[in-house]
């Protein structure tokens, strides 16, 4: 039985294939990129649940844990996140956007009321899923998704009762780095 609360999320189990190494790892201002998403989700999160391999992320508090079935990318890692996850509402950050804030972060758990499966920011439309609030019941959405071969999480987020909040990097105080992902060594 799940309890009222939230869980952070850090999704940490990606191939890398662009950084040529796991990027979770690779220092980003004095410290390891899966380190900020964690520091940054702490504070606000009753559970926190690293998703990626346990023998690389164990060792940075939070319980690691592996991907159900590798290989399904984001999508695949918040469906095994949802599986575990003690609480009901999770707050997911992929570890390769170090510049999250917290009132990001507050901003969407302010932002979820009951009846909703997903709060997700968009900028005039482009989304950002992967640092986005989610209910266990979109479980249902995302698993049919995988199965009918679709790894497009924004197909699934399309099919849910989703809010969706515009924040614009670098408008009403956003900083203009707010979503910026390192995903190759330029990128850092």
């Amino acid at each position: 039985m799940s309890a009222p609360g939230w869980a952070g999320v850090v999704l940490a189990g990606g191939q890398s294939s662009r950084m040529g190494r796991d990027k979770a790892l690779l220092p980003f201002q004095g410290k390891p990129l899966i380190a900020h998403a964690i520091e940054i989700l702490r504070p606000h999160v009753d559970e926190l649940l690293v998703i990626g391999d346990p023998g690389k992320y164990g060792g940075f508090g939070p319980l690691a844990l592996a991907d159900d079935a590798p290989g399904l990318g984001p999508l695949g890692g918040i469906l095994t996140a949802l599986r575990y996850a003690w609480h009901d509402r999770l707050i997911i950050l992929a570890c390769d956007m170090p510049n999250v804030t917290a009132s990001f972060i507050e901003q969407l758990m302010a932002r979820y009321e009951d009846g909703f499966d997903a709060v997700v920011a968009q900028c005039d439309g482009h989304l950002e899923p992967l640092a986005a609030a989610y209910h266990r019941r979109c479980r249902t959405v995302f698993a049919s998704q995988l199965a009918a071969g679709s790894l497009k999480l924004s197909a699934a987020i399309e099919r849910m009762h989703t809010r969706y909040v515009q924040v614009c990097p670098g408008e009403e105080g956003w900083p203009v780095d707010l979503f910026r992902n390192i995903n190759a060594p330029s990128d850092l």
